[in-house]
């Protein structure tokens, strides 16, 4: 066992014996030393899953007195981090700074302090604000046909920002984006659709985050929700820019020739892919079935 300092173990009366304790905790299976070894991408992972389910899903029930504060709370996360910078990672990236926010939050409420959140609840959209929504929901179609202009690098980006941001199971943040420009690279990936002045993104998981806890046979349904998620919200931005999008599916040879053209890391996969570009085409927007007929029980 080897005794490990930790900033928030400072001045709470912790023997050196308890420090020991601590610094071989098993977290998903995991010691210590696993965790200063672990891919910093795994490790990233790690840390936003303890962070959701140690801190976040329970500090709202907290501060409204529907539950009691958990022995240790918040330290999973803490310990986890400190690791993190330990190891010299960076913790400007806005997700670690996320994690930190909510550990901060935790080491306050086990000091007794009952911390300032700087958040609002949610209130309805004006009227013109709710139009916009409506336009963006119910006028976005799938476009297939694009006009020859190249689409901005930074509009490509505000796409990718909005699938970044999609939900996702757990916050694992396992979506990754190849984007593909050159009509050679398109020819790896099994379209639906002839493929002509668009941009191609591709939707992949690092497989690893999951497989780390196991969420592979958990939660293995998270895998394809995730994806799916992302590409609805690079669809949707797309729309908002002005651009048109079609969101397509693509199996295990696709998969496969992009993993070895690309040189990804054998546990990266392709789960769907979207063609982006400036429409030259004002399809028929699809209708549903009545909402009436949709709804089983209410």
């Amino acid at each position: 066992m080897v005794s490990t300092y930790y900033p928030f173990l400072k001045g709470r009366g912790v023997t050196v014996l308890q420090v020991t304790y601590l610094s071989s905790v098993n977290i998903h299976g995991y010691s210590e030393k696993e965790l200063r070894d672990m891919d910093p991408a795994v490790l990233r992972a790690i840390i936003h899953e303890r962070t959701h389910h140690t801190i976040e899903v329970n500090i709202y029930r907290i501060l409204a007195g529907k539950r009691g504060l958990p022995p240790n709370f918040g330290e999973t996360a803490e310990l986890l981090l400190n690791i993190w910078r330990s190891r010299g990672l960076p913790t400007d990236a806005p997700d670690i700074k996320w994690c930190l926010r909510y550990v901060e939050l935790a080491k306050k409420l086990r000091d007794g302090e009952k911390p300032e959140l700087g958040t609002a609840v949610p209130q309805p959209f004006a009227e013109d604000e709710l139009k916009t929504v409506n336009k963006l929901i119910f006028e976005r179609r799938s476009i297939r046909q694009f006009k020859d202009r190249p689409v901005p690098d930074e509009m490509i980006r505000e796409i990718l920002r909005a699938g970044l941001y999609a939900p996702q199971g757990c916050n694992v943040g396992a979506n990754r984006f190849l984007v593909l420009r050159d009509p050679e690279e398109w020819k790896l990936v099994r379209s639906d659709i002839p493929l002509e002045n668009c941009v191609m993104i591709v939707v992949l998981q690092d497989l690893r985050t999951y497989r780390a806890m196991k969420f592979d046979e958990y939660v293995p349904q998270n895998l394809y929700y995730d994806a799916a998620a992302a590409a609805d919200h690079i669809c949707l931005m797309a729309h908002a820019l002005g651009l048109g999008a079609c969101w397509l599916t693509h199996g295990e040879e696709t998969q496969k020739r992009l993993r070895e053209h690309f040189g990804l890391h054998e546990e990266m996969v392709s789960r769907n892919h979207i063609v982006v570009g400036w429409p030259d085409e004002a399809p028929i927007k699809s209708e549903r079935i009545k909402l009436d007929e949709a709804i089983i029980k209410n």
